[in-house]
């Protein structure tokens, strides 16, 4: 088995059983290499806009002897894909970039589970998940190297989400509730340190930042 930070194991845990799997955004391939080991997925396609980046995943597969279930193609987001998987993952990256993938990918990921891991800016994916068609099945919170990270699974269905889910997360983030209110309290004082250099400004972020502070206020209550 390999070795693996908290975040990519709890990624791995949300992946269910299936044929066919997508590793969009691959970078060095551990996650999907991992999956192929435990046995959970039958194949992996592995994408990567980083030609050097795909080639680390390839020797990694080589060396693992795993290169029969697997599937190595350079290029953007889903669209590189070759067939439609069973479920993607999509981590590391900005929320505008993942939302970019899903929103292009629409077609050849219109049947799949998919497990999002953003960077920056969690309250805009879940945007734009509800405005394409997703519903939120679950989310988690895991720190690992010392940072914050949210992990989201969604399918298509339909989701309306309040203002507080949008920005605080859904009921199923909550299930940890130590790490929740680890990271509940890690975004307010974010947003408050932001709030002090917004209130200089008259582009509205301040009132946005004050509305942010009260939801997290609330949530760590």
């Amino acid at each position: 088995m390999l070795t693996l930070d908290e975040r990519l194991r709890a990624l791995v845990e949300m992946v269910p059983v299936c044929r066919e799997f997508a590793d969009i955004g691959c970078d060095h391939g551990r996650l999907g290499a991992q999956l192929l080991l435990s046995g959970r997925v039958q194949r992996v396609q592995f994408t990567d806009i980083s030609a050097p980046s795909m080639e680390k995943a390839r020797e990694l597969i080589r060396k693992l002897e795993l290169s029969d279930r697997a599937v190595f193609r350079v290029g953007d987001g889903a669209r590189a894909l070759a067939e439609k998987p069973d479920a993607a993952v999509i981590a590391g990256m900005g929320a505008s970039t993942i939302s970019k993938i899903i929103s292009e990918g629409a077609d050849i990921l219109s049947d799949a589970e998919i497990f999002l891991q953003p960077n920056l800016d969690e309250a805009e994916l879940r945007e734009c998940l509800e405005k394409n068609g997703y519903a939120i099945t679950q989310e988690r919170v895991v720190r690992a190297a010392g940072r914050w990270y949210v992990l989201i699974a969604a399918r298509r269905g339909e989701m309306h989400l309040s203002e507080t889910e949008r920005i605080a997360g859904t009921a199923s983030m909550r299930e940890d509730r130590q790490a929740y209110e680890g990271y509940a309290q890690f975004r307010l004082r974010v947003a408050k340190k932001a709030l002090e250099g917004a209130r200089a400004a008259t582009d509205g972020r301040a009132e946005e930042l004050q509305r942010a502070i009260e939801i997290w206020e609330e949530a760590v209550k």
